[in-house]
């Protein structure tokens, strides 16, 4: 809500309603219940009707909010970042260089406060015990890859089924925020996730050009042998021309 003051926009968040409090109240017990169960019992081992009994919830309830068991793995901390990764790509200024655009987009998307954090390291440290619950994480990090590929190469004209420069800026991202999660977990979140994740992209992309290459040529076609003469034949031997008496 805008409120007009002295010809300036001041801006006043509106506090949540009661129904909107009791739908993040709902949210965060699901969240809850599902990572106790999951460190208590095992990934596999849960299911959804425990998740929601845990959680004094109906089935139906948790499926308004998640739409499976791996869905609440990580939570919207996560998953909303992998979403919003497109939209903040798309508004980066068509001027800027791929690579600013994408530390930058990095950055906007880095987590906001201790909670958050708190919520990462949990499932970071329930999933090095729990190792069926890597796969939802793989998930995720290669959703995010594939959203800087489609990113690379609307802004390039490259296309990543023939030219490499997409495929390996976003293979750079996606490590590096592998690894530097993993490093910032290692430290129960005391190092400097932006720093580790900067530091890891800015070695694994100091071999990409910073201008990406001319896309590949299409494969040349074969087609049908001309009939007509060729353009550029040679000439053939020339006769000398006979004088005729008169």
């Amino acid at each position: 809500m805008g409120v007009w003051h002295h010809e300036h926009v001041v801006t006043v968040e509106e506090a949540p309603t009661r129904r909107e409090r009791k739908k993040l109240e709902t949210r965060q017990a699901l969240e809850q219940a599902a990572l106790r169960l999951f460190a208590e019992r095992g990934y596999d081992q849960t299911t959804v009707e425990e998740i929601a009994e845990a959680a004094d919830v109906a089935v139906r309830t948790f499926f308004r909010y998640f739409s499976s068991k791996q869905d609440v793995l990580f939570g919207d901390v996560v998953t909303d970042r992998v979403t919003r990764l497109r939209d903040e790509l798309a508004a980066r200024p068509s001027g800027e260089p791929l690579l600013v655009s994408i530390t930058t987009v990095m950055d906007l998307l880095d987590f906001n406060g201790p909670e958050e954090e708190r919520q990462i390291l949990d499932r970071m440290e329930l999933m090095r015990r729990q190792p069926s619950m890597v796969t939802r994480y793989l998930d995720l990090t290669n959703q995010m890859r594939l959203g800087i590929v489609d990113f690379v190469a609307e802004r390039t004209g490259l296309d990543p089924r023939r030219d490499a420069y997409p495929l390996l800026v976003a293979g750079a991202c996606a490590a590096a925020w592998d690894v530097s999660l993993n490093l910032w977990a290692a430290s129960d979140g005391r190092l400097s996730l932006r720093e580790l994740r900067r530091d890891a992209f800015a070695t694994l992309s100091a071999g990409l050009p910073p201008v990406p290459p001319a896309p590949a040529h299409a494969p040349a076609s074969h087609g049908p042998p001309s009939h007509g003469p060729p353009s550029h034949a040679a000439p053939g031997p020339r006769h000398p021309r006979r004088s005729v008496a008169t």
